[in-house]
């Protein structure tokens, strides 16, 4: 598991605590997805709050938020597949710019899926990402589809993280 950067600690939030983080969440997409807000319907706030909700409403819904000096920078979340109990989607993975590049992401997702008893864990990465993509393939994930969560969405890839011993 990778440690979080010098003075970042790091938070786990079940679904007992989702609304009490829910406005931290909210702020941080709120800035990190701004240019994408104002200039496509999917990523506006007023979905993001339907995803949000929608997600922490599923089984096993789980967060990680790295804190410093009482400061948000940044956080991961996910839950487990309602179809299948042997996957944990990853749906969100977010640092805030001072932060990024600094190990915090990895930090975070490896808090985050550390101990996990499902199999393996899915994200989406949207398909003109290539750095993200490439990020996530460097952490042990491989592509295994291109799915259309909805009819609205950008072009996703799925791409999946074995831990079990069949890696």
């Amino acid at each position: 598991m990778t440690a979080a950067p010098p003075g970042i600690e790091l938070v786990r939030y079940g679904l007992d605590r989702a609304s009490e983080i829910r406005p931290v969440l909210l702020e941080v997409y709120a800035e990190v997805y701004a240019d994408e807000i104002s200039a496509d319907p999917f990523f506006s706030m007023a979905r993001y709050e339907q995803r949000l909700d929608g997600h922490t409403s599923a089984p096993e819904w789980e967060a990680v938020v790295g804190w410093h000096n009482g400061v948000c920078v940044g956080y991961i979340y996910g839950f487990q597949e309602r179809r299948d109990a042997d996957e944990f989607a990853l749906c969100e993975l977010m640092v805030r710019q001072p932060w990024r590049k600094t190990g915090t992401a990895k930090a975070l997702h490896d808090a985050l899926i550390t101990g996990r008893s499902e199999k393996r864990v899915s994200l989406y990465v949207e398909q003109a990402h290539h750095k993200v993509r490439a990020l996530y393939e460097s952490w042990g994930y491989r592509f295994v589809g291109a799915p259309q969560p909805f009819p609205d969405a950008p072009a996703y890839d799925e791409l999946v993280l074995r831990l079990d011993a069949e890696q």
